[in-house]
């Protein structure tokens, strides 16, 4: 089990990985409520400090419905390194990426579906649009989600 001072999780409970973090389910100790942890590993550290902290400063400044929220930053407890640790909406059906890479939607999705993403990504309040697979500048292709 791995904690910070108020969120824990399973290195089990594993939601997703990439080349610089881990992203695990985790819970609030007091309140039991459910959020994404995303845990930096030693590769993220090479990276340029401004780079590092440009995530950071982008989520706490981010708020609309189609983009993850960030609780909190906070430091692991109990290992020798501090690793960085973000605490993170936890969305229990996962990205436009997960969804789109089920079988059933091996060509796109149904005409149905696809209309709603159209409207959430592309209606005028929607804002910046961040890739599901995650990094800075990348824009949601639509034609990946078109049948």
């Amino acid at each position: 089990m791995q904690s910070t001072t108020n969120y824990l999780w399973l290195i089990s409970d594993l939601l997703g990985q990439g080349a610089t973090a881990n992203v695990y389910r985790g819970r609030h100790k007091k309140t039991g409520d459910l959020y994404a942890v995303k845990v930096f590993n030693n590769l993220s550290f090479l990276r340029p400090l401004d780079v590092q902290m440009r995530e950071f400063e982008v989520l706490k400044k981010l708020n609309h419905k189609n983009i993850v929220k960030l609780f909190a930053v906070e430091e692991e407890v109990g290992s020798n390194t501090r690793h960085k640790v973000l605490v993170m909406e936890y969305c229990p059906c996962g990205s436009l990426y997960t969804v789109l890479e089920e079988s059933s939607n091996a060509y796109g999705l149904p005409e149905d579906e696809f209309l709603i993403v159209l409207h959430d990504v592309e209606s005028p309040d929607s804002g910046p649009r961040q890739h599901p697979g995650g990094g800075s500048g990348e824009v949601l292709g639509l034609r990946s989600v078109l049948r």
